[in-house]
C-alpha cells in the first residue's frame, strides 16, 4: 500500500487563500513548484525583515543626530521636522519588522507603506542629486532651439500611424507600406537633427558630475533597495504568504493608484494648511529668528472692536480704549457712537468684501440663468454664442484686468468715451471710475461678473440637459406662457445647479485678489481702502509687513467666514429639499 502524506496546515491555508485571490499556482504531480514558491517567499520575507531592521537603525541614528545640541545644533524647524519624521519611521519600521517576521496579516500593508514612501522620498532626492530638475529646464531650452526638427519628427510619426491604419484595412497596400517606411526614415533623420540642434550635452554633463559623489550613490542605492522591498511585498506569493484577503488586496491597489495625488495633497496642501494654523499662534516675523508664542493674540487683535458713546459727532480716538483706531462713527437712537478696531484695515476689507459679495454674485448668477435659457433653445447660431460668452472664463485674469483698466481710464477709456457720445456726461470731464471711492468697488464688481457669468452659463446649460423635455411639451399644450414655463419649470428644475453656482461664485468672490491687485494701482486696495479685501490684507501683512503669524491668523479667520457661509447655504438647501419646495 502506497503511503501518502497529508498536507500541512500552512500549505492548505496558503492554497486556500491563493484560490480566494484567483491567482493560485497549479501544483504539479510532485508538488515541487509549490515547494519552490514557499522557499522563495521565505527568502524574500527574511530579506524584507533585514531591510526594516536596517531602517530601524538608520531612523534611530538620524533621530539622535537631529537632537544633537551645541555648535552643530540645527534650527528649530528642521530639527523638530527631522525628529518627527524619523521618529515615525523608527516606529513604522519596527512594527513592520516584527509583523513580517511573525507573519501577521497587518504586516504586509505596513511594510508596503514604509517601503513605498521610502522609495518615493529617496527617489526624489536622487533626482535632485542628479540635477534632473535643472536638466529638464536645460532640455526645455534645447526644445526651443530645435522646434523645427521636433515638428518634423512629429510629422514622420503621424505618417507611420496613418500607414498602420491603412495597412490594417488593406495589408497589401504598397503605398501605405512606402508611407510607413518613409515616416520612420523622416522621424529617424529628424531625431538626429533634433539631438544635434538641442545640444543636450549640458544636461548629460550634470548627470555625469553627480555620479561620482558618494551621497548620490547612497541615495540611488536606497531608492533601489526600497523599490525592491516594495516589489517583493507586492507580489502574489507575498499576498498568499500573509493570507491577504481580496478586500485588503483591492484596497492596497486603490491606494497605490491614488498615492501620487494623495501624496501631493498631503505635502503641498494639508501640511502647509496645518503649518499655517500653527504659525497663527505665534508672533512670527519673517526677518526675526525668535518666535514668541502668544496663543490667540493674533485672533484677538484682528477681531477686537470697541464701542464708545460720544457727546459730539465725529469724535476721535480720545473716547476709545488704548490701541484702538476709529473704524466708523454712527448715530443710534439719538446718541453719537464711535466704533473702534485694533486692525481697522481688516474690518474695512471685510465690509468691502461683503458689499462686493452682495453685488457681484447676483450679477454673475441671474444673467447666467436667463442667458442659459436662451442658449438652450434650438435657434440658429446658438453654438457660436455659447463659445463667445464662455471666452471670458478662460481668459487670463491679469490680461482681462489690464484691458478693463484701460476701459475705465478717465482720459482714454472707452467707457467715458461712450458716455460722452450718448450725452450722459460732459464732454472732456471723464469720470475716474477706479480713482473715486464711490465707483472703485463697483468697477471691480463689473469685471468679476463679466468674467464669471460665462462659466456659470455653461453650468446652467449642463443643467438644462437634465430637464425632461416632456415637462415643456406638457406646459405648452396647457397654454403656459414663456414666463410661466421659465418660473414654474426651468427655475425649480435647476435648483441644484443654482445651489452649486451660488456656492462656487460666492467662494470666488470672498477670495477676491487679482482683479483688485491690478486695477487699484498705484496703491493696492485704494483709493483710501475702498477696494481693500481680506486676501489683499493678509498678503500685505505677510509679504510687506513681514508678519507671518498675523497673516496666518487672518487667513484662518477668512477660512472660517467662507466655511460658515458655505455651511449656511448647505443648511438652507437641505431645508428647502426636505420641505418639498419645487
Amino acid at each position: 500500500m502506497s503511503e501518502t502524506s497529508a498536507p500541512t496546515p500552512d500549505a492548505s491555508s496558503a492554497d486556500h487563500h491563493a484560490t480566494g485571490l484567483g491567482g493560485a499556482l497549479a501544483e504539479s504531480p510532485t508538488g515541487q513548484r509549490n515547494i519552490d514558491d514557499r522557499g522563495l517567499t521565505s527568502f524574500a520575507v527574511r530579506v524584507v525583515v533585514v531591510w526594516h531592521l536596517v531602517g530601524v537603525l538608520a531612523s534611530a541614528a538620524v533621530f539622535m543626530l537631529a537632537r544633537r545640541g551645541g555648535a552643530d545644533e540645527l534650527p528649530w524647524m528642521p530639527r523638530y521636522a527631522l525628529q518627527g519624521f524619523f521618529g515615525a519611521a523608527f516606529v513604522a519600521n519596527m512594527a513592520a519588522a516584527y509583523g513580517v517576521s511573525a507573519r501577521t496579516r497587518w504586516a504586509r500593508p505596513v511594510s508596503l507603506a514604509v517601503s513605498y514612501l521610502t522609495a518615493v522620498i529617496a527617489g526624489a532626492i536622487t533626482l535632485h542629486l542628479f540635477n534632473v530638475y535643472r536638466s529638464i529646464g536645460y532640455l526645455g531650452e534645447g526644445l526651443y532651439k530645435a522646434f523645427v526638427p521636433f515638428l518634423v519628427v512629429c510629422v514622420g510619426l503621424i505618417w507611420v500611424l496613418v500607414a498602420k491604419q491603412l495597412l490594417a484595412k488593406e495589408p497589401t497596400n504598397r503605398l501605405a507600406e512606402l508611407l510607413r517606411r518613409a515616416g520612420w526614415v523622416v522621424a529617424g533623420v529628424a531625431g538626429v537633427w533634433f539631438v544635434i540642434a538641442a545640444d543636450p550635452m549640458g544636461a548629460i554633463e550634470y548627470a555625469i558630475d553627480a555620479i561620482g559623489r558618494p551621497i548620490t550613490i547612497g541615495a540611488l542605492a536606497l531608492t533601489v533597495a526600497a523599490a525592491l522591498a516594495t516589489r517583493m511585498m507586492w507580489s502574489r506569493r507575498a499576498a498568499n504568504h500573509f493570507h491577504t484577503s481580496r478586500t485588503v488586496e483591492e484596497a492596497l491597489s486603490g491606494l497605490a493608484f491614488l498615492s501620487p495625488n494623495l501624496l501631493g495633497f498631503l505635502i503641498f496642501f494639508a501640511f502647509p494648511l496645518l503649518f499655517s494654523l500653527y504659525v497663527s499662534f505665534f508672533d512670527w516675523e519673517t526677518t526675526n529668528t525668535g518666535r514668541e508664542f502668544i496663543g490667540l493674540g493674533n485672533y484677538t487683535r484682528a477681531l477686537s472692536l470697541d464701542f464708545a458713546s460720544a457727546s459730539a459727532p465725529n469724535a476721535g480716538t480720545e473716547v476709545l480704549s488704548d490701541g484702538y483706531q476709529v473704524l466708523m462713527n454712527a448715530d443710534w437712537f439719538g446718541q453719537h457712537w464711535v466704533i473702534g478696531a485694533r486692525d481697522v484695515e481688516f474690518w474695512l476689507s471685510m465690509r468691502n468684501i461683503f458689499v462686493f459679495l452682495v453685488l457681484a454674485v447676483p450679477l454673475s448668477v441671474l444673467p447666467a440663468l436667463v442667458l442659459s435659457s436662451v442658449l438652450a433653445s434650438k435657434l440658429p447660431g446658438m453654438k457660436i454664442f455659447r463659445a463667445i460668452y464662455f471666452i471670458p472664463s478662460v481668459a487670463g485674469v491679469i490680461g482681462v484686468s489690464i484691458v478693463w483698466g484701460q476701459m475705465f481710464d478717465a482720459t482714454i477709456g472707452w467707457i467715458n468715451y461712450l458716455l460722452d457720445l450718448v450725452g450722459l456726461s460732459e464732454p472732456g470731464a471723464g469720470h475716474g471710475w477706479l480713482t473715486q471711492r464711490s465707483t472703485a468697488l463697483l468697477s471691480m464688481v463689473v469685471v468679476f461678473a463679466w468674467m464669471s457669468f460665462g462659466f456659470n452659463t455653461v453650468l446652467y446649460l449642463a443643467g438644462h440637459q437634465a430637464i425632461p423635455k416632456e415637462l415643456y411639451e406638457a406646459a405648452e399644450i396647457d397654454g403656459a406662457s414663456t414666463w410661466q414655463i421659465f418660473r414654474r419649470i426651468t427655475v425649480p428644475q435647476l435648483r441644484n445647479t443654482t445651489f452649486y453656482v451660488l456656492i462656487t461664485t460666492s467662494i470666488l468672490a470672498l477670495q477676491l485678489f487679482e482683479i483688485v491687485w491690478i486695477l487699484s494701482r498705484p496703491v493696492p486696495g485704494g483709493p483710501n481702502y475702498a477696494t481693500q479685501t481680506p486676501v489683499l490684507t493678509l498678503y500685505q501683512e505677510a509679504f510687506a509687513n513681514n508678519r507671518q503669524g498675523y497673516a496666518s491668523a487672518l487667513a484662518w479667520v477668512l477660512f472660517l467666514v467662507i466655511f460658515g457661509f458655505t455651511a449656511a447655504q448647505f443648511r438652507m438647501q437641505r431645508d428647502e429639499t426636505s420641505g418639498g419646495v419645487s
